[in-house]
């Protein structure tokens, strides 16, 4: 065991929003090593945050890319791990991590082996490549979108656009293209904006599967509410074509989400959508994305003041 007083290597940045539960699961799996410190952005809780853990509170919800940002800024490591409350490393993960970084020193961040609770890989979720205007608009719409089959990648391979729901960075690649852009409140697409900024920087992502993690997929939506996700979600969507894409293409997104909606109402007796809990769930959802689409996003009120950075 190294002296508690050397400076950390690397700092684990977990945004945390009503997740206690997950939260302690991951405090508990997290290495007793000076080496690793973690930091916890409490976004919101319902219950005290587990001992033993540094926690930051800035009295509101900063949203995942604000929290990110925050734990950045207060973190004493060279690499920051961002995490979700709900991904648990295994045993050495971070120990692999350092050594990537070593054996990378192109590789601004290192995108490690995501697997599901029976240990199914997460691959096909977690690594994508960064969407076309024409894919996002294909969101909008209740037609499947185009996939991509391609092979889990070798390890130090680059790959363009990691979830952020388990990443490291070097703490200088992410300070040289502004951090996390906080405006996709409270979340959904900063780590896609993240990534093609990094990308438009000159910087790359790679893969390291020799650090592994366990991630239970999807924790956030059921405390959130399928209404509110739908409307966040593509809020974001049109927020980030506007910015990459100008705002011809974030009008497009709006003008196409009338039709899309309307064809999910009509659809809606005879298919439920999988994240609503109920067909009246899903239907006050979709009515509240059609306002938001009509409206510039203005409305329903109450959303665009949750929402509002």
């Amino acid at each position: 065991m190294r002296p508690a007083s050397e400076t950390p290597l690397l700092t684990g940045v977990v945004v945390h929003w009503h997740n206690e539960e997950l939260l302690a699961e991951l405090v508990r799996a997290w290495p007793r090593d000076p080496r690793f410190e973690l930091l916890v952005v409490d976004n919101g809780s319902s219950t005290p945050l587990p001992d033993g853990v540094r926690v930051l509170s800035p009295g509101r919800n900063l949203g995942f890319a604000g929290g990110a940002n925050l734990g950045a800024a207060e973190a004493k490591g060279a690499v920051l791990l961002i995490l979700n409350p709900d991904v648990v490393p295994a045993d050495g993960a971070l120990d692999r991590l350092l050594e990537g970084f070593a054996a990378l020193p192109d590789a601004a961040g290192l995108a490690p082996r995501l697997t599901g609770p029976a240990g199914e890989s997460q691959a096909a979720w977690q690594l994508r490549r960064l969407p076309t205007p024409w894919q996002c608009l294909l969101h909008t719409l209740p037609v499947p979108v185009p996939g991509e089959s391609a092979a889990e990648p070798a390890a130090g391979d680059a790959v363009e656009q990691p979830a952020a729901a388990a990443l490291a960075l070097r703490r200088e690649a992410l300070a040289a293209v502004g951090g996390f852009d906080a405006g996709f409140h409270p979340a959904w697409f900063e780590d896609v904006d993240l990534a093609l900024r990094l990308r438009q920087a000159g910087l790359v992502l790679r893969y390291w599967p020799a650090a592994r993690f366990q991630h239970r997929l999807g924790s956030t939506v059921p405390r959130l509410g399928y209404g509110t996700f739908l409307w966040i979600y593509y809020r974001n969507l049109t927020r980030y074509l506007g910015k990459h894409h100008g705002p011809g293409w974030a009008l497009a997104a709006r003008a196409a989400l009338v039709p899309g909606v309307l064809i999910r109402l009509l659809l809606l007796p005879l298919r439920r959508p999988r994240r609503a809990a109920s067909r009246g769930e899903a239907w006050r959802g979709l009515l509240a994305v059609l306002a938001g689409a009509l409206s510039g996003w203005a409305r329903p009120r109450r959303l665009a003041e949750e929402a509002a950075p």
